[in-house]
C-alpha cells in the first residue's frame, strides 16, 4: 500500500510537468533532411581538406603557371607574396610539378645529386591526399624515381626506385637550397635544377625536352574555397581517385550531398546555400584548432610543431591501432601543406599562435622576438609571418621574413638576434622587422634548415615572442 501512496505521490509531482514529447515540435522530413546535409557538409570540409588543397594547388598550376602534367615550375628568385600557397618559406627556391598516371602510366622523375658547399635539394613526392612517399634529396643525394600507378601489376624496370601511389594524381615539392646568394652559387644551383627531368616511362628512351616555367612575379593563388566551391573539387577529386577502405564509410556519408563516384555533383540553389554555411562553420573550426591540438614544444611556453600529435608520431600518415585522426590531419592540412616523411631530417619547424601572455598574435601590435645565440642549424634559419585567416604571405607585404642568410640584419654582442614585428618597423631596425597586417590575426615559422641536435633534444631554447609598446 505505502509502494502505492509514493507512486500516486510522484504522479501527482509530475503532472503539468512539461515532458520531451510535449515541448518537441515534430520534425518534417525536410527540415531533418536538411539538418542531416549540413552536418554532413562540416564532416566533409574536415576529411577532405587534404585532397581539396591538393586539387586547387593543381589547379592554380594549369591556371596560374599555364602549366601540364609533368611540367615544372619554379621561384629562381625566391617566393614573394604572390605565391599564395599555405606557409610558404621565401628563402628557398620552391618546384612544384603534378603527374597524373592514368593518364600517361608511370612517371619518371630525375635528380641530379647535389653540389658539394655550392647546391642542393630537399622535397618530398606525395600522392593526391598528401601522404608523403618519400624523401628526396636528403644527404645530397640524386636519384631516379618511378611513380607507378594504384595497383600497378607490370615489371619496374632495374635502375629506378619505385614510388607505389594509391592515387593517379601525384604532386612533388622540392627546394632548391643554394649555400650563399654568391653569383656563382646561384648559377650551379639553376643548372642543377635544369637537369632535373619528368616523363612518361613509355618515352624513356627519347625523353622529351623538360618544360620550366618561372613563376617569378606572377601571382599562384591555391587558396581553398571554404564555401559551395569546396564540394565542386571534392566530387571532382572523388570521382577521379580510386576508393581507398578507409575511406569507403566517409564516402557512403557524402551521398545526401549528392556526391558519388561515376555521377556529376550539381546542388540546386537551396543546396548550395547549405553547402555556403556548412563549409564556413568548418573553417572556423579549423582555424581555432592548429593552436588547439599542437603541443609546445619547450614546457610552460607557446612554440609547437605545428601538427597534431598524430601527424608527427606517424611521420603523417594519421593512422594508430585505435582509430584514424581524420581531425589531426585536417587541421593540420588546413595550415599547410606538403608533409615530409621524416620531420628533422634536412629541415625542422616551429610556431607560434599565442604570445608570452597566452594571447593571439594580432596584426595590429608591435612584438619582440628573441632568437638565443647558437642557432642550431648546419645551413641557416628564417622566420616567416603568415595571416591567420588564410595561412598565406599577407598580400602586398614587402618585409615577409628574417633569415640568417641577410648580411643586413643587426646581432646583439652575444651573437643572438632580435626580431620585429608590427606594420611599422622600428626606426633603425628595419633588417629586422616583420610586416604584420592591421585587422589580421598572424603566426610565424621558424624554419632550422640543417638543424642539429640540440634543435631536436631541446638544449637549445628560444622564449615566446613578447608584445611591446
Amino acid at each position: 500500500m505505502a509502494k502505492l501512496a509514493s507512486t500516486f505521490i510522484i504522479g501527482l509531482l509530475l503532472l503539468g510537468q512539461p515532458t520531451i514529447a510535449q515541448n518537441t515540435t515534430p520534425l518534417t522530413s525536410e527540415e531533418l533532411n536538411r539538418r542531416t546535409v549540413e552536418r554532413r557538409a562540416v564532416d566533409a570540409v574536415i576529411w577532405g581538406v587534404p585532397v581539396v588543397s591538393l586539387d586547387m594547388m593543381r589547379q592554380a598550376y594549369f591556371r596560374d603557371g599555364k602549366a601540364e602534367y609533368n611540367d615544372i615550375i619554379w621561384w629562381p628568385k625566391g617566393a614573394d607574396w604572390k605565391n599564395q600557397s599555405l606557409a610558404t618559406n621565401t628563402i628557398v627556391r620552391y618546384i612544384y610539378f603534378f603527374s597524373n598516371t592514368k593518364k600517361s602510366g608511370p612517371v619518371v622523375f630525375e635528380l641530379p645529386p647535389a653540389v658539394a658547399g655550392a647546391a642542393g635539394f630537399y622535397g618530398t613526392v606525395m600522392d593526391a591526399w598528401q601522404v608523403p612517399l618519400t624523401d628526396v634529396g636528403v644527404g645530397g643525394k640524386g636519384g631516379k624515381y618511378l611513380l607507378l600507378p594504384p595497383d600497378y601489376k607490370g615489371e619496374v624496370p632495374s635502375g629506378y626506385t619505385p614510388m607505389r601511389l594509391k592515387t593517379y594524381n601525384s604532386y612533388t615539392l622540392v627546394r632548391s637550397i643554394v649555400a650563399s646568394d654568391s653569383e656563382e652559387n646561384v648559377r650551379k644551383g639553376n643548372a642543377l635544377v635544369n637537369q632535373m627531368k619528368v616523363y612518361p616511362l613509355s618515352e624513356a628512351a627519347h625523353p622529351p625536352q623538360q618544360r620550366f616555367i618561372d613563376m617569378t612575379g606572377l601571382l599562384y593563388e591555391p587558396a581553398v574555397p571554404y564555401n559551395a566551391d569546396f564540394y565542386v573539387s571534392l566530387a571532382r577529386m572523388v570521382n577521379e581517385e580510386p576508393a581507398q577502405t578507409r575511406d569507403l564509410e566517409m564516402l557512403g556519408m557524402l551521398l545526401p550531398l549528392g556526391i558519388e563516384k561515376g555521377k556529376t555533383f550539381d546542388p540546386d540553389s537551396a543546396t548550395r546555400t547549405l553547402l555556403n554555411a556548412a563549409a564556413s562553420e568548418a573553417h572556423a573550426w579549423l582555424l581555432d584548432g592548429i593552436g588547439r591540438v599542437a603541443a609546445p614544444w619547450w614546457p610552460g611556453e607557446h612554440w609547437a610543431i605545428p601538427s597534431a600529435p598524430v601527424g608527427v608520431k606517424t611521420t603523417f600518415l594519421w593512422q594508430v591501432p585505435e582509430y584514424f585522426d581524420v581531425d589531426g590531419r585536417g587541421i593540420t592540412l588546413a595550415d599547410w601543406f606538403g608533409p615530409v616523411t621524416k620531420l628533422g631530417g634536412s629541415s625542422f619547424y616551429l610556431a607560434a599562435y599565442f604570445d608570452s601572455k597566452g594571447s593571439p598574435l594580432q596584426g595590429a601590435n608591435n612584438y619582440k622576438l628573441h632568437v638565443s645565440a647558437n642557432v642550431p642549424v648546419k645551413e641557416f634559419w628564417s622566420i616567416t609571418v603568415y595571416d591567420m585567416e588564410t595561412s598565406a604571405l599577407f598580400r602586398n607585404a614587402e618585409r615577409l621574413v628574417v633569415s640568417s642568410t641577410d648580411k643586413g640584419v643587426q646581432k646583439n654582442p652575444d651573437g643572438s638576434v632580435d626580431v620585429y614585428f608590427g606594420p611599422k618597423a622600428p626606426a633603425g631596425k628595419e633588417a629586422n622587422w616583420v610586416y604584420t597586417a592591421e585587422g589580421k590575426n598572424w603566426f610565424p615559422w621558424f624554419r632550422f634548415y640543417g638543424p642539429e641536435k640540440a634543435a631536436e633534444d631541446k638544449s637549445w631554447k628560444m622564449p615566446d615572442i613578447e608584445k611591446v609598446d
